[in-house]
């Protein structure tokens, strides 16, 4: 009357177990490798995504709901341009924007990509002719010297500041590309190859800039350290200094600014400025597109740049955003809102220049820690 009950069911043999499960195992390790790979990192990270999405706008998502119920379309703006699939395909696939027209050159010419760098907030005489420019790698020979000092020797407790002096310092400063100069100091004023403005003796170079910020913070009663580790790699210098700003944040210091000090390879006409008679080298401050928390690094930079424009007219070029295709596009800033990165002065600036300005930025500094001291 039944049927013997059969079952349809498979199961899988030992031997096919012994040959599935590698294969798993393999694609999975695979799939984690491709994902985890430079390329994938470049295509994936924040400011690719915000690129491509930057362009969507309200009016894009009513339109697709209006495919479906044609009553939407009213409800179009006037003058809205429609969405052209072959536009976008031409896009993808060439980078070509036809409203841009540095989009058909951009990447045939050398140095074209410093026009991807937005000005946030113009300085006076800032254009787009004239922002801060990344500095080349420097020669290796300069990378590896050692000017003998014992601040500079690889000794890492003779440059990384003292417990006793981080407790009290409100003010953290360091350098990501430490062999930055200037050609005065290095007796080559004048050369035309800017990038002769190399060396990694901190009397000559952007840590001497340090120690003029540290002193004139310390006449108005606000106490700054600086880490006077050496980068000697110009390929993974942001890697390397972002050792030493996690280091400053997990040691709990009250550290209200952290500041990533640099030099700008623009030549003098660009960063140079008169003010009362005196000779100052121009400040530019750089926030990182490609940082999650960007915004709050772009306030905090704003706020520096007006109250440097209000006692100090014209010593601030402005605020730059920099992505990837210009320079780091991060420059450490996810790590903390109250990192950046502040261009003083260029190449061809003098050490009088830049005490003048390194005194007039420790002005604004502490008037800034103050403030944030009674909030």
């Amino acid at each position: 009357m039944f049927a013997p009950y059969t079952s349809t069911k498979q199961t899988l043999s030992l031997k096919q177990c012994c040959f599935i499960f590698p294969f798993l195992l393999l694609v999975i390790f695979i799939a984690v490798a491709l994902l985890s790979s430079s390329f994938s990192k470049r295509l994936l990270y924040f400011d690719n995504i915000s690129t491509a999405l930057e362009g969507i706008k309200a009016e894009t998502f009513l339109e697709m709901v209006s495919w479906e119920n044609p009553y939407y379309t009213n409800e179009l703006p006037e003058g809205y341009e429609r969405i052209s699939f072959s536009k976008m395909a031409f896009h993808t696939v060439t980078k070509i924007d036809f409203k841009d027209e540095r989009s058909l050159l951009g990447n045939e010419l050398p140095g074209f990509s410093v026009f991807d760098t937005k000005i946030l907030v113009a300085g006076e005489g800032t254009n787009y002719t004239n922002v801060p420019i990344e500095s080349p790698p420097p020669p290796d020979s300069v990378l590896s010297e050692d000017s003998g000092d014992k601040n500079s020797s690889t000794d890492k407790g003779n440059k990384t500041p003292s417990q006793n002096e981080a407790s009290n310092a409100q003010v953290f400063l360091y350098n990501t590309h430490s062999w930055e100069s200037y050609l005065p100091l290095l007796g080559k004023t004048g050369a035309k190859d800017a990038n002769l403005a190399s060396t990694q003796d901190q009397s000559k170079n952007v840590h001497l800039v340090d120690q003029f910020i540290i002193s004139a913070l310390a006449n108005s009663g606000v106490q700054a350290i600086e880490d006077k580790d050496k980068v000697t790699d110009y390929t993974t210098a942001y890697q390397t200094s972002r050792a030493f700003i996690k280091s400053a944040i997990a040691s709990k210091y009250n550290y209200k600014l952290f500041l990533d000090i640099h030099r700008d390879s623009s030549r003098k006409e660009n960063t140079t400025t008169t003010i009362n008679g005196k000779s100052y080298a121009r400040i530019s401050i750089v926030v990182g597109a490609a940082n999650p928390q960007a915004q709050k690094n772009s306030d905090l930079a704003n706020k520096l740049h007006h109250l440097l424009d209000a006692k100090y007219p014209g010593l601030s070029k402005g605020v730059f955003k920099k992505s990837r295709s210009e320079g780091n596009g991060v420059y450490n800033q996810d790590l903390s809102p109250h990192a950046l990165l502040i261009e003083v002065g260029g190449v061809d600036n003098t050490k009088e220049e830049l005490q003048r300005t390194a005194e007039a930025l420790a002005d604004i500094i502490s008037e800034y820690v103050k403030q944030a001291g009674k909030v």
